[in-house]
Parts: structure tokens; C-alpha cells; sequence
């Protein structure tokens, strides 16, 4: 429950039970006629509706909200689906609670402070693994929401959580009317005497029913959770990933056959929440060694319905942690190639106690082959990553990649190890009003009965890691052709009532698409499409050709231009970054070591600034690149193990997506664009779609340096082989008219350079680097600021210590700076600008 309405529930109990009592009229109202029952329901009644009050208030604010700021659809049915009575029995709930306790304990103040420990009781069982709603009051497993989806299936568990603590709180209301208090009398032994006496009749009957109710209810409850689906608490998960790693993770340096070409025919159920896979991989021993057994495994909640591979027995099966040796009769030589065909099911009966599954949904399936698919070879994508975790169950407490110098990590690569490149044939079959989706260019698309099927099929290998979609979609098309004239079919795919940016992202597919051809290389689809998903999860994603997207960072919202010029366009930035990954990721992937991310993450953030660049100008990136330095600072404190440089990020994502961003663009700012750009080219020419050995962060430094040449190696170490942080200050800026009628402005900067070790203890270093200094009209970054409001920009030398900047503008200047649009690393950007005296 949320903690305000318990509080306010805690309060309002106290004070109906005690508000007589406090007045001495209590034992003129206990001497009347009235029964027990007329003292209790009232009570519980008014602390409903002040509760239902609460809800209802907060909708009204919602909508009023919503009005001004220009949104007008407004929907009260699912506010009152959603929200309000949801909120409502939660309300009665709290409410019977609440009366129950101040009913029993004989002092208002001791009552407040039992339905607290209660309170801190229910979240610190919680925590040690006593997780059950069947006995966690009031507890249900929750609806996910979406406006896609609706409350799709997820309403019927919380339904019948609900009916159980109903009954529940019926009995607690029968049994506080049974103990309540009348005149003077406060102590529980004589009414508990009574309490045989006053059980009769009425009260018997309906304490009777509702424990019936309460006992069926519950074992209805335990046979979905229980029986039906797996119940396991976070201890008991944590538990598993321990054990799973210290039995497995031995077995992650054996030689293993890497998959070559995948076969899928999935058929989705989306009503029923089921997934039935059949599948064939073609593996190949691409060692220089014979190789005597396989390695199978597959990923909790899927199922294993059957698995053959060719020329090889079952030798040793690990049956709780999904995990399979097959031995081969003869080993399987270099250069050998063999079938693995499997059937496999994911579904979900009934209802879970929590977490239920939602990527297989009425409306709006999204699956990846992951989790529908097995692996080769034992991974780390099961394994406990939390420090303390770790150290709890004996582990180490660190489990990091390979160093940047071990050569024989580049055999593998990050995103999917048991694979390279693959071929694919996908068949995705689902209910005959949906749309499905899948990687590939379609081989049949057709409609028997109340089922469409769709066979898709590669025309080149791919990443071994794509999705499968389904959705009743409406489609928006486009055609994007290059300089070659071959066309790029474009296509975004969503729900109807969200169509408030899919023009946004089809003209943020067309220029992305302008500029990375431009700039890398050549697209290698025919087609890119964007596929809405319900916001479950809020994230996008990208696999060939094909980009699932959140509807909770790209369609529910109404970006409109009249948000203003300081607002990110971030519907635009994340296509970008999405579509620049059909680059870097799926041409070319780094090996499995530090610094892999920055081949990927890195790179996909500088394209997508260079398309913000283009869109809307050098004056508005500022917005991008603070945003993203913001961010990075926030998060460096939060390191638990060890900040690295950026050429050695070990996946963490303040690294390479926010520090990464801010170092390529100033990169290309300080060599040239035309530098970075041929360095980039020339890595994919070298590694694009090329299996092992896979590069490394240190190939791109190695071009990167051969074009730039010797006079950027020092900036070269800084951005990327060491943590460099600037503290750049703006102060005492002034502006003089001059007879000629231009301005005169001076200001100071103070400049301050340091660099840090991966535990954040900072070393002053000598400041002798060019930084950009501007004035301007308005305040970058906010309101009113466009491209005519930049009075000068240029590139001065600053060094360690204070000095006076001298300029001269044409028009009155209202803000100076020193790295204006925080293209550098700056521990307080906000100190960067400064108001200019008025003349």
C-alpha cells in the first residue's frame, strides 16, 4: 500500500474510536440501545471515504493537469479501472484494519504505534523472503499498466487476491464487533469471556461465510501460485543464481561449436499467454580442435520440451539449473558441421504470485529468441551481479570481463557468445487480427482460420539476436532512398489512438539514415522498421532491421514542437541512437572484454548526436550534451567498484552512453569530424560483419590515431585511456559601450584541470587546452534561445588558474561563458555561464 493512506487511515481510526472517549460522552453512547455493529461499519465507512476522497481528489488534479498542458482526451473509465477502485478496496482494507487494532489496543497513541510496527513489519518481512500475498494483508500481485494493452490479463490475479483479503476483512469486522467496547471497560479479558455468548446468530453466520469464502479463496489462490506457476521468494532466486555459478561458470572456457544458421516457427497464443517454439540451429566447430560434447542451457520460465542433436547422447543433465551435456559418439571435427532441433514452451497458467509474465500479452507480444530459444555453452547472463549478494552466498564479489589486454577474448563477442553471424528463417504464426513481426524480409504472409503466420527469411547473416512481435497495429509508411537510389522501405508500427509522433520518428529514421551512410558506411537492409510495445518496460531496443520501442518513452507522450526550445526532442534522439546501432552492433560487435560497450553504446550516442547536430544546429546540441553530463555526474558517485576509463568500460552504462556521448562529440570538435568519421570507417571496413577475432576498443584508438596524427595524442589519452575532469568557472563579466557602437566585454575564467583514479581520488594536472568561449543574448539552454542569439563563439587556450578574457560583440551581451554548450567534462557546469553587469 502506499504510505499516505495508511497514515491517514492510522489517524482517522484513532481519532473516531477516541474522539467520545476524549469528550466523556462515551458511557451515555454505550448506554443505548444501539447495537455494536452501528458503532463499527460508521467508523470504517468514514475512513473509506476520506481515503476514496484522496483518489478521487488526485484524479481531478490529474485531469486539470492534463487540461493545461493541452491534453484533452480524457478517460474516466480507465481512471476509475485503474486507479480509483483499486485505490477503494485497498481503502476498506486499511480502514477494517485500522478499526480492528484501535478496537483492541486501549489507547488511541498504542494503537497508532501497533498499525506502524505493522507497517515496518510487512516491509521488513518482505525483504527476508516472507513474500506471499496469503499472508501479506491486503497483498495482491499487482496490474501492470498500459494504455497498449489496457490491464490485459493482469486484472483477474489481483481480482481474486482481493476477494480472499474481502473475506478476510470481513471476519476481522465481525470479530471487531464481537470485541467492541462499551462504557468504561477497556480490558480484553472480560469481553474475550463474552465473546461465546455474542457469537450466536448473525455474527456466527456471517464469520462462517466469510471464512469459507477466505479458506476456498485461498486455496484457489495457492493452487494458481503455487501449482500452476513456480513460487519462489527473492532469497530463494538469489540462492539459485549462487549455485548456478558455482556449478557452471567452470564450464565457460570449454570449446564449443558456435552456431551458424537458426530455424524458428513460433506460434503465439497472445490470449493465453503461451508460446510454442520449434526450432532447428546448424552449429559448426569452428576450432582447430576435435570437440567431444556440447553444452545446452536455457533460461528460466521456458520449457524444454524436447532437444536432439545430431551424433550426440544425453551424458550429464543439471535438471534445476536447465543445463545439459550431450556427448558425441564421434567428436565432431573442425570445420564439422551438425543440427540441434528442439521444442520448447513459454506460457503462463493462471496467475503468479508476482512478477507475471508480460512479454506474451493480448495485445502487444514482444519476445526475443532468448527466451524462447536455448543456448550453446555456459554464459553469464544468469549470474548474481550485486556486490553485497555476492559476498552473502560466497562469492567473489566482483564478476568482471576480461582485461583489455587478453587477446583470447576476442574470440568471442559480447552480445551472444555462442554464435557469430547467423542465417535465419523465422515463422511467426498468431491470432488472425494481429500483425506479426519478425527480422528478415517476408517469404508468405497468409490467413487460414483465426490465425495469420508470417515466414520471414535472411538475405545475409545476422546478429543471433533478434525479436518476434504481435500486436493489432496500424502502419505508417515511408521510402528512403540514398545517394545509390536503392530504396529503404520504412515502416512504424503502433497503436491507433498513438500516433502523436510516428511522423517525428519516420523523418528521424530518413535522416539518421542520411547521415550514417554518409558518414560510416552503406545501409545493409532494404528495410527499418520501429514496432510499438507496451510500457512494461520502458526501453528501446534494437535488432536487424527492426526496432521494438517502448510506448512509455515514444507514443503515449504528444511531443509537439510547442514544447519549447529547452526541451530534448527525446523521441528523435532515441530513433537515432536506435537506428545508429544497425552499425555499431549489428555490423560491427566488440569482443568480449572491457571496453566492448564503447564499440556499440559509445558510438550509437555520438550518431545520434550528429543527427541533433544537423536537425536542429551546433546552438541546441547544448541541451543534448548537458543533459548527458548531468547524468554522468550523478552516477560516477554511485560506483561501487571501480570507474574506468572509456576504452575499458566494463558495461556500465553512465560510462558509455553518458561519458561516451560527451567524448566522441568533443572529439570530433578539437580533430575534425572528418577524422572521427574516417576512423569509424575504416573499423568497419576492417571488422563489419566478420566473425573472430572480434575488435577491440583499443582497434578504434588504434585508427583513431593514425588519422588524427601525433599532435592528438595527448587529448587522445585524456578523452579515452585515463578519467579527466575540468572545473572551468565564469565570474565578473562586464560590458562597455564603444564610440563605434560594439561592446567591449571582459569576464574571468578560472580553469582547473584534474584526473582521477577508478576510486575518485583526483590529481591536479597542468591546464594548457583550447576550450570554446561565447556571448550571447539569451541563456543557452533555456527559453528563447536560438542560433541569432550566439553574439560570438570561439576556441581560446585556457591554462590552470585565473585569466581575463577580452572581446568585443556588436550588440549588448547579456551571458559570456567559458565551454558554453558543455562539450567538456566539467565537475559544476552550471558555473560555466555568467551574467553580464549591464553596461
Amino acid at each position: 500500500f502506499n504510505i499516505i493512506p495508511i497514515i491517514i487511515a492510522i489517524y482517522y481510526a484513532g481519532e473516531l474510536v477516541w474522539r467520545d472517549r476524549d469528550r466523556r460522552i462515551n458511557e451515555i453512547v454505550d448506554a443505548t440501545a444501539a447495537p455494536d455493529w452501528a458503532f463499527v461499519v460508521p467508523k470504517v465507512l468514514a475512513i473509506t471515504l476520506v481515503l476514496l476522497a484522496s483518489f478521487v481528489v488526485a484524479v481531478i488534479t490529474s485531469i486539470l493537469f492534463q487540461f493545461y498542458h493541452g491534453y484533452t482526451s480524457v478517460e474516466p473509465l480507465a481512471y476509475l479501472l485503474w486507479f480509483v477502485l483499486p485505490g477503494l478496496i485497498s481503502a476498506v482494507l486499511l480502514a477494517v484494519l485500522s478499526i480492528f487494532v484501535q478496537a483492541l489496543v486501549p489507547h488511541k497513541f498504542m494503537g497508532w504505534a501497533v498499525m506502524l510496527i505493522y507497517v515496518v513489519a510487512s516491509i521488513t518481512l518482505n525483504t527476508i523472503g516472507f513474500e506471499h500475498n496469503l499472508y501479506n494483508y491486503g497483498g495482491d500481485p499487482g496490474a501492470p499498466l498500459s494504455d497498449m494493452n489496457g490491464l490485459g490479463r493482469f486484472w483477474i490475479g489481483r481480482a481474486w487476491f482481493q476477494a480472499y483479503w474481502l473475506a478476510f476483512a470481513l471476519m476481522l469486522l465481525v470479530a471487531t464487533h464481537l470485541l467492541w467496547r462499551r462504557g468504561a471497560e477497556t480490558r480484553l479479558a472480560p469481553r474475550f469471556a463474552r465473546l461465546r455468548t455474542r457469537f450466536a446468530g448473525a455474527p456466527a453466520l456471517i464469520f462462517g461465510v466469510a471464512a469459507t469464502a477466505w479458506i476456498g479463496l485461498g486455496a484457489f489462490i495457492f493452487y494458481n501460485t503455487n501449482v500452476l506457476n513456480e513460487y519462489r521468494t527473492q532469497p530463494q532466486r538469489e540462492q539459485f543464481r549462487a549455485d548456478y555459478e558455482k556449478e557452471l561458470l567452470p564450464f565457460e572456457t570449454l570449446l564449443q561449436p558456435r552456431i551458424t544458421d537458426v530455424v524458428l516457427a513460433v506460434e503465439l497464443f497472445p490470449k493465453e499467454a503461451r508460446a510454442a517454439t520449434k526450432g532447428s540451429y546448424t552449429i559448426e566447430n569452428r576450432t582447430t580442435e576435435p570437440l567431444s560434447a556440447v553444452h545446452i542451457r536455457w533460461a528460466y520460465p521456458m520449457k524444454m520440451q524436447s532437444l536432439e542433436i545430431d551424433g550426440a547422447t544425453l551424458d550429464k543433465e543439471y535438471k534445476k539449473f536447465d543445463y545439459r551435456i550431450y556427448k558425441f559418439a564421434t567428436p565432431m571435427q573442425p570445420g564439422e558441421k551438425r543440427q540441434i532441433r528442439f521444442t520448447t514452451l513459454l506460457e503462463e497458467k493462471g496467475f503468479p504470485n508476482s512478477n507475471p509474465l508480460t512479454r506474451i500479452v493480448d495485445n502487444g507480444t514482444f519476445v526475443n529468441n532468448m527466451s524462447v530459444a536455448p543456448f550453446v555453452g555456459m554464459g553469464r547472463d544468469m549470474l548474481l551481479q550485486d556486490r553485497s549478494k555476492r559476498r552473502k552466498y560466497g562469492l567473489p564479489a566482483d564478476l568482471r570481463p576480461p582485461k583489455l589486454e587478453d587477446q583470447s577474448a576476442t574470440a568471442k563477442q559480447y552480445l551472444r557468445n555462442d554464435s557469430d553471424w547467423v542465417n535465419a528463417q523465422i515463422t511467426v504464426t498468431t491470432d488472425a487480427d494481429q500483425t506479426p513481426i519478425a527480422p528478415g524480409y517476408t517469404v508468405s504472409d497468409k490467413v487460414e482460420g483465426d490465425r495469420r503466420t508470417l515466414v520471414t527469411r535472411t538475405d545475409a547473416p545476422i546478429m543471433h539476436f533478434f525479436s518476434m512481435q504481435s500486436a493489432r497495429y496500424t502502419t505508417k509508411q515511408d521510402v528512403w532512398k540514398g545517394k545509390d537510389g536503392k530504396p529503404v522501405e520504412l515502416a512504424v508500427y503502433y497503436h491507433a489512438p498513438h500516433d502523436h509522433n510516428v511522423q517525428r520518428m519516420l523523418d528521424a529514421m530518413k535522416v539518421s539514415l542520411d547521415v550514417f551512410t554518409e558518414k560510416f558506411s552503406p545501409f545493409q537492409f532494404r528495410q527499418a522498421r520501429i514496432l510499438e510495445f507496451p510500457t512494461y518496460e520502458r526501453f528501446a531496443q534494437s535488432f536487424a532491421n527492426t526496432v521494438p520501442y517502448s510506448e512509455g518513452i515514444g507514443f503515449i507522450q504528444n511531443f509537439d514542437d510547442a514544447q519549447g526550445d529547452e526541451k530534448i526532442d527525446i523521441v528523435t534522439y532515441v530513433t537515432a541512437h536506435e537506428i545508429a546501432h544497425q552499425w555499431w552492433g549489428h555490423q560491427i560487435v566488440g569482443a568480449e572484454k572491457q571496453g566492448m560497450t564503447m564499440l556499440s553504446e559509445s558510438f550509437a550516442q555520438y550518431s545520434a548526436l550528429l543527427v541533433m547536430e544537423k536537425l536542429y544546429g551546433k546552438e541546441q546540441v547544448r541541451k543534448f550534451l548537458k543533459a548527458e553530463l548531468d547524468r554522468y555526474l550523478r552516477s560516477r558517485g554511485g560506483e561501487v567498484v571501480e570507474e574506468l576509463p572509456l576504452v575499458r568500460v566494463e558495461d556500465q552504462g553512465y560510462i558509455h552512453y553518458r561519458k561516451g556521448a560527451l567524448i566522441m562529440y568533443w572529439l570530433k570538435e578539437v580533430v575534425g569530424e572528418d577524422v572521427v568519421n574516417r576512423a569509424l570507417q575504416k573499423l568497419l571496413a576492417e571488422f563489419a560483419f566478420k566473425a573472430a577475432p572480434y575488435p577491440s576498443s583499443t582497434d578504434f584508438i588504434r585508427l583513431l590515431r593514425a588519422e588524427a596524427g601525433p599532435q592528438h595524442d595527448e587529448l587522445i589519452t585524456d578523452l579515452f585511456e585515463k578519467i579527466t575532469l575540468y572545473d572551468m568557472k565564469a565570474t565578473e563579466a562586464k560590458a562597455k559601450k564603444r564610440a563605434d557602437g560594439k561592446y567591449d566585454v571582459s569576464f574571468t575564467v578560472e580553469g582547473k584541470k584534474m584526473v582521477a583514479d577508478g576510486k575518485g581520488k583526483e590529481t591536479e594536472a597542468a591546464l594548457d587546452e583550447p576550450f570554446d568561449i561565447g556571448v550571447f543574448t539569451d541563456e543557452p539552454g533555456k527559453k528563447g534561445y536560438k542560433r541569432e542569439s550566439v553574439l560570438l563563439m570561439e576556441r581560446r587556450v585556457m591554462k590552470s588558474g585565473k585569466q581575463v578574457i577580452s572581446l568585443v560583440v556588436d550588440k549588448p551581451p547579456k551571458f559570456v561563458g567559458v565551454d558554453p554548450y558543455n562539450k567538456r567534462i566539467d565537475r559544476n557546469s552550471d558555473d560555466n555561464l555568467t551574467k553580464v553587469e549591464a553596461p
